[in-house]
C-alpha cells in the first residue's frame, strides 16, 4: 500500500496552489507523473478515481504530483477570475516543483503528463513550452477548447428546458452571445469570463512543432460503458501526433463515465490498462 501523499500549498505568482505529492515506493524509480485535472465540476467528480490511480502509480515507483489550478478545488482564487494563461503558468510551476522533489527525469525514469478530459488540452499546450522529452497519458480527451465550452454551456440550456416555472425572461440572450458581448456568465455554480471563453475557443489538441519538443509516447484511453472503438475526432487528432513522430497507442476501456457525475464506478480496468502502458 502506498504511503499517504504529502499535502502542501505551492506559492506561485497567481496565489497558492493546493498540491498532493505521492513519493515513489519500492527500490525502482520508474518515472514522474504530472496530473492535469479537468474543467470546472469535472475536477470534483474525477477526484476519487484520480486519487486511486495516483496511489497505484506511486506504489509502482512513480513520483506523482497532483495540483488544483488557480480558482479550482482548494487552491486560492476565484474560478471566474481564472484564464487559460494562468492555468498554463500553474502547470509550468507545478512541473518545476515535481522536478525539485523527484529530480530531473531520465531515460530510465521519464516524465509523463497525465491529462483527464480538458487536462489533455493543457498537457498539449504545456508541452509546446518544454522542449524536453515527455510522454503523454490521456483519459477521455476532448479535441478542442470549443468542445469544452459548448458542453458546459449546454448545461444551462438543459436546465432551462427542464425548468417548470420558466423564470428566465424570453429576452435573455444565450450565454454564448453574452460571452461575445464581454459579459460573464454563470453555469452550474461557476462564473466563466469572456477572456477564458475566448482562450478556450482557440485551443486544439494538436501536436507541437517538430522543433519544440522531442517525440515520446502518446497513450489515449477512450472510456465507455461498453466496448467500442475510439471516436473519429480523437483518432484524427492522434494521427496528427503520429505524423510528427510520436508513438501513439489508442485503447478503448470499459468503465463508467465518472467525470459526468459522482459515482461508485469501479475503475480497475482503466487503471490496469493505464499502468500497463506507462510501465
Amino acid at each position: 500500500m502506498a504511503d499517504l501523499p504529502d499535502a502542501f500549498f505551492l506559492p506561485t505568482r497567481n496565489g497558492s496552489l493546493f498540491c498532493l505529492y505521492h513519493a515513489p515506493q519500492g527500490p525502482v524509480r520508474r518515472g514522474q507523473v504530472l496530473h492535469l485535472h479537468p474543467f470546472a465540476e469535472e475536477l470534483n467528480t474525477c477526484r476519487r478515481i484520480s486519487a486511486q490511480f495516483a496511489r497505484a502509480l506511486a506504489s509502482a515507483g512513480f513520483a506523482v504530483l497532483q495540483f488544483d489550478m488557480f480558482g479550482c478545488g482548494d487552491s486560492e482564487g476565484d474560478f471566474g477570475d481564472a484564464t487559460w494563461t494562468t492555468w498554463l503558468s500553474n502547470a509550468h510551476e507545478a512541473l518545476a516543483e515535481l522536478h525539485r522533489r523527484a529530480g530531473e527525469p531520465t531515460e530510465a525514469a521519464p516524465l509523463w503528463q497525465w491529462g483527464v478530459r480538458s487536462g489533455c488540452l493543457l498537457s498539449a499546450d504545456l508541452l509546446k513550452g518544454m522542449g524536453a522529452p515527455c510522454h503523454m497519458l490521456w483519459w477521455q480527451p476532448v479535441v478542442s477548447g470549443q468542445q469544452v465550452l459548448q458542453q458546459w454551456l449546454r448545461l444551462d440550456a438543459a436546465k432551462e428546458w427542464l425548468s417548470k416555472d420558466k423564470e428566465r425572461p424570453e429576452a435573455t440572450l444565450p450565454l454564448s452571445e453574452q460571452l461575445k458581448r464581454g459579459q460573464d456568465v454563470h453555469v452550474g455554480g461557476y462564473r466563466i469570463s469572456p477572456e477564458l471563453a475566448h482562450e478556450l475557443n482557440a485551443l486544439h489538441l494538436t501536436p507541437p512543432s517538430p522543433q519544440s519538443a522531442q517525440h515520446g509516447k502518446l497513450v489515449s484511453m477512450d472510456i465507455s460503458t461498453s466496448s467500442s472503438t475510439p471516436p473519429p475526432g480523437i483518432t484524427r487528432q492522434t494521427q496528427l501526433w503520429q505524423g510528427q513522430g510520436w508513438q501513439v497507442h489508442l485503447q478503448s476501456v470499459t468503465c463508467g463515465t465518472f467525470w459526468q457525475q459522482l459515482s461508485n464506478t469501479d475503475p480497475s480496468d482503466l487503471i490496469d490498462a493505464s499502468m500497463a502502458c506507462v510501465q
